[in-house]
């Protein structure tokens, strides 16, 4: 199946200069015509709520939940947009877009921004009307990041010179204000802290801008998986680290994955945190093309979309399947890694099977928890999506289909729900209640009992991608 980036892409690009509110296309459909919701309740029965199933059962991207609605794209692969009720799961409108793939959305100042995979960004407002869309480049394999009325998104420049970069557009009117070069496709989306532009390349690259400018501060090549979080001046992510080890009479390369830090001063050292160093074999390419039947469901999802074979479109593959251990298109739209946030002075991370909790300024290891049901299995995929941390608890969710609050100080699991679908992308926690996406197309709220669970509301907590860092 031949990718239709050169002709539909191009049809797109060319309806996008004639965009209108009063496209066909553009208008939210009727809630009629949407999903109908579903009761949920544990097994248990200590939990209750909805579950709605998407029409095409595609994996689907972590929701926002603001002004009493769930925004959320409809897949890899999908071409809806949608908003549901809070409160009840009830369609509220489907938006259509142009090209397939719409990413998690971000939403600000009353405007939802999201990207599709193929080929733009977007921006509508929360009542389902389109307000501009911008063909940028094919794939589109993170997200955008929104801060002060401006919308941050990296693309290739799939049209032009052929090279990355990120751009800050004004999220009214879309007009461009400025653009810098980097070396690939961002891992996940830009973090926002101040007036500083945070990212990390799926090469392995962290860069920091001025956001206002879009002057480079730094940008160092460090084996970065996943994007940052910037706490008091600090910098930290994740990196991937390979070591020689004995196996079977041999010596063989490990992967190694650690969590390290950096000041965002221009010229700063950057430091491994070394008791949180620990296998990686799932950020090895070669290992999980042979056994990981994660790795062969992006294949057939990436074909699905015209992606199939070697050919990526603009994606620079070899990049990502080098740093990542990812080798496609839909594995780096849901890719995430081992994304890091800070509360109350905490670092908290899930790293392969295992939620990890540092003190920011000692690097002591405070608590792990590993979670998986199959502790025997090479850990070829991550089991665990990045926590989300409200009210003194770490929500995280996993591809064997469990939602999980642990305690922030001892780690120890207060519940444990079975939602019976893996889940890739980070879980929301806003009033009292808990969404979450799956990869099997479905999306459940149940309530978690306490009205103080609130305050993640898409992901990254907010649309500038950091958490929540109040008075931290």
């Amino acid at each position: 199946m031949m990718r239709r980036s050169f002709l539909v892409c191009a049809l797109a690009a060319a309806a996008a200069l004639f965009y209108s509110v009063t496209s066909i296309r553009s208008q939210p459909l009727p809630a009629r015509r949407g999903p109908a919701p579903a009761p949920f309740h544990s097994k248990d029965g200590k939990f209750s709520g909805w579950k709605v199933t998407i029409p095409g059962g595609r994996p689907l991207a972590t929701p926002a939940v603001v002004a009493g609605q769930v925004f959320l794209g409809g897949g890899f692969g999908s071409h809806e947009f949608y908003a549901l009720d809070a409160a009840t799961g009830n369609t509220r409108w489907i938006y259509h877009t142009a090209d397939d793939g719409p990413t998690a959305a971000v939403f600000s100042d009353g405007k939802i921004a999201f990207n599709t995979e193929s080929c733009e960004l977007e921006v509508i407002t929360q009542d389902g009307k389109p307000l501009w869309k911008k063909w940028l480049g094919d794939p589109l394999m993170s997200m955008p990041a929104v801060a002060d009325g401006v919308v941050y998104m990296a693309y290739p420049n799939s049209r032009g010179d052929a090279k990355y970069y990120v751009a800050a557009f004004d999220l009214g009117s879309g007009k461009e204000l400025w653009k810098s070069s980097i070396a690939g496709e961002i891992i996940t989306a830009p973090v926002i802290d101040g007036e500083r532009l945070y990212l990390a390349t799926v090469d392995g690259s962290l860069v920091s801008f001025d956001r206002r400018r879009g002057a480079r501060i730094f940008e160092e090549s460090k084996n970065a998986t996943s994007a940052p979080a910037v706490w008091k001046g600090q910098c930290f992510f994740s990196r991937r680290e390979a070591s020689m080890v004995s196996k079977n009479g041999s010596r063989v390369r490990q992967q190694n994955e650690v969590m390290a830090q950096r000041g965002n001063a221009p010229a700063a050292h950057i430091l491994d945190i070394p008791a949180t160093m620990r296998p990686a074999d799932y950020l090895d390419y070669d290992k999980r093309a042979a056994s990981s039947p994660h790795e062969s469901a992006s294949q057939k999802f990436d074909a699905s979309v015209g992606f199939g074979g070697v050919a990526k479109g603009s994606a620079n593959m070899s990049a990502t399947r080098a740093n990542l251990g990812k080798g496609s298109v839909h594995g780096v739209w849901a890719y995430q890694g081992s994304k890091p946030f800070v509360d109350r002075g905490r670092v908290f991370s899930s790293m392969g099977n295992a939620v990890i909790c540092t003190d920011a300024e000692s690097g002591k290891v405070l608590w792990t928890r590993t979670i998986d049901k199959d502790k025997t299995r090479a850990q070829l995929d991550s089991s665990l999506t990045p926590p989300a941390i409200v009210n003194g608890k770490v929500f995280v969710a996993s591809i064997f289909g469990e939602v999980l609050a642990l305690s922030e100080q001892t780690g120890d699991t207060l519940w444990s729900v079975d939602i019976g679908e893996p889940v890739a992308f980070q879980p929301v926690i806003a009033r009292g209640r808990v969404y979450v996406a799956t990869n099997n197309g479905s999306v459940f709220s149940f309530d978690t009992g306490d009205a103080r669970d609130d305050g993640w509301h898409m992901w990254g907590a907010t649309s500038l991608h950091n958490g929540i860092l109040p008075n931290n």
